[in-house]
C-alpha cells in the first residue's frame, strides 16, 4: 500500500481533525497546568466564538472569576489578572513582544501601535515621544478645554429646552464623550474639529476625488474594532 493511498484512507480522513486539536495542545506543554474553560485549551474556536457575539470581554472576565488570575483563551495564549504583573509584562526590557494579535489591525504599513519588531518599534517611539512630552501635553489643554466648553454648552441648551417643557432630556453620554473626543483630536491634529459637537451627531466630513460627502466615523472605528478583533 502506498503513502498516499495511506493517508486517503476514511480512518487516516477522520484522525486529521484530532490530530490538528492535540498538536497546538502538546506543543504548548509548558502551560497545560494552567486552567481553560473548554475547549479553548485545544483550539481558538471558543476565543473566536466570544469575540463573533461580540461579548469577548464578558466571557474573559467570567473565565478569570471561575479559574483565577491565570487563565489559558487559546492554545498559546494566556491572559493574567493580576496587576502585580504588569511591570513584568509590559515594563521595558522585559523581553515580551507583542503577539500576532496585533497583526490585524495594519492597515497598508505598520504603525506605533501594530508595530511587533522591537527594534523598529523604538525607532518609531522616538519620533513622536516630543509629541507626549510635559510641555507638549500642557499646550493640548486650550484645545481640550474649548471642546469641553462646547460639550457643556449643547448638554446645557438641551436641558434648558427639556426643562421649559417640564421634561426631563433622556441622552446617552457614551455617544458625547465620543464627539468629544474625536473633535479634540480633530482640533490637535488638524487644526479644527470635527465638528460632531456642535452638530450632535457621530458625522465627519470626507472628501473623495474633490466630492465632499460624510461618514459615521465613530460607527466606523468601533466596527473596524470589532472585526479585527474577530480576525
Amino acid at each position: 500500500m502506498s503513502l498516499t493511498t495511506l493517508l486517503l484512507t476514511p480512518y487516516s480522513i477522520l484522525l486529521l481533525p484530532v490530530i490538528f486539536y492535540i498538536l497546538p495542545y502538546l506543543r504548548n506543554w509548558q502551560i497545560r497546568d494552567i486552567p481553560a474553560p473548554f475547549p479553548a485549551a485545544w483550539t481558538n474556536l471558543w476565543l473566536l466564538y466570544q469575540c463573533r457575539r461580540g461579548k469577548r470581554y464578558l466571557a474573559v472576565h467570567e473565565a478569570h472569576k471561575k479559574y483565577g488570575k491565570l487563565v489559558r483563551l487559546q492554545p498559546h495564549h494566556v491572559s493574567i489578572a493580576d496587576a502585580d504583573a504588569i511591570p513584568q509584562i509590559y515594563g521595558h526590557g522585559n523581553g515580551f513582544l507583542k503577539s500576532e494579535y496585533y497583526d490585524a489591525f495594519v492597515s497598508i504599513r505598520r504603525g506605533l501601535f501594530n508595530t511587533r519588531d522591537r527594534a523598529e518599534h523604538t525607532r518609531k517611539r522616538k519620533t513622536v515621544s516630543h509629541t507626549f512630552s510635559a510641555k507638549s501635553v500642557l499646550q493640548f489643554e486650550q484645545y481640550i478645554h474649548h471642546n469641553l466648553e462646547e460639550l457643556q454648552k449643547q448638554w446645557d441648551r438641551r436641558a434648558e429646552s427639556a426643562e421649559k417643557k417640564g421634561e426631563w432630556y433622556h441622552m446617552d453620554a457614551l455617544h458625547w464623550f465620543n464627539y468629544l473626543a474625536f473633535d479634540v483630536i480633530g482640533d490637535l491634529a488638524f487644526g479644527e474639529p470635527f465638528g460632531m459637537l456642535a452638530k450632535g451627531k457621530d458625522e465627519a466630513e470626507v472628501s473623495k476625488a474633490g466630492q465632499i460627502t460624510y461618514a459615521p466615523a465613530i460607527e466606523v472605528l468601533n466596527r473596524r474594532g470589532e472585526v479585527s478583533g474577530y480576525v
